[in-house]
């Protein structure tokens, strides 16, 4: 049985691949339609810009078998340099798994870290396919914007960066908090006179 459950997945694997490449190589109801759309629209510029492939597999459960038996499937049939952002729900595991050669052009743990586990909701009842779709989808753009900052590549199908004006205001933060310390010491030079 598991076995011609494979050839079933690998079958249909390879006829995606024959008529067209899809960097969603499996999603059991986990995605929303616009975030697997979007995915491919920006795998696809990733691709062609650094010629690193960009793919998701969002499972449901594992089906019996282990997580490495079932990440294998999907990993033997990929061209190097690739990254593969595989989540399975059931047994909640995320794993982040990249070529060597695209290892070294981003940071696996701080994207982890840094912009999946932040979204991950606290209980079952609130993994829904909407949230779902928005951690999966903030680390797979972020994998994607560190892979074409290393290239020195700008994608047009990119989350606009939040930081720009940050700078700004962090200035503008010091300036008023030196002032009212500065209003502070007054004060209290004032009173004790």
């Amino acid at each position: 049985m598991l076995k011609a459950l494979k050839i079933g997945i690998l079958s249909l694997f390879f006829c995606t691949l024959a008529l067209g490449k899809s960097y969603v190589l499996e999603n059991q109801n986990q995605l929303i339609k616009k975030t697997t759309d979007f995915i491919e629209v920006l795998s696809d510029e990733v691709f062609e810009k650094t010629g690193v492939s960009m793919y998701v597999v969002a499972l449901e459960g594992l089906e019996g078998t282990n997580l490495e038996e079932k990440e294998q499937i999907y990993l033997q049939n990929l061209k190097d340099p690739f990254v593969l952002l595989f989540f399975v729900r059931k047994e909640k595991k995320i794993n982040i798994i990249a070529s060597a050669e695209a290892e070294k052009l981003f940071d696996k743990r701080v994207v982890y870290w840094d912009y999946i586990v932040p979204l991950i909701p606290k209980s079952d009842k609130d993994l829904t396919q909407q949230s779902i779709s928005a951690f999966l989808l903030n680390g797979f753009v972020d994998i994607a914007d560190r892979i074409a900052q290393s290239q020195n590549v700008e994608l047009e199908h990119s989350f606009p960066k939040q930081n720009k004006g940050q700078s700004v205001v962090r200035i503008v933060l010091y300036v008023m908090l030196f002032v009212l310390l500065l209003l502070f010491v007054f004060v209290y030079l004032r009173r004790n006179k």
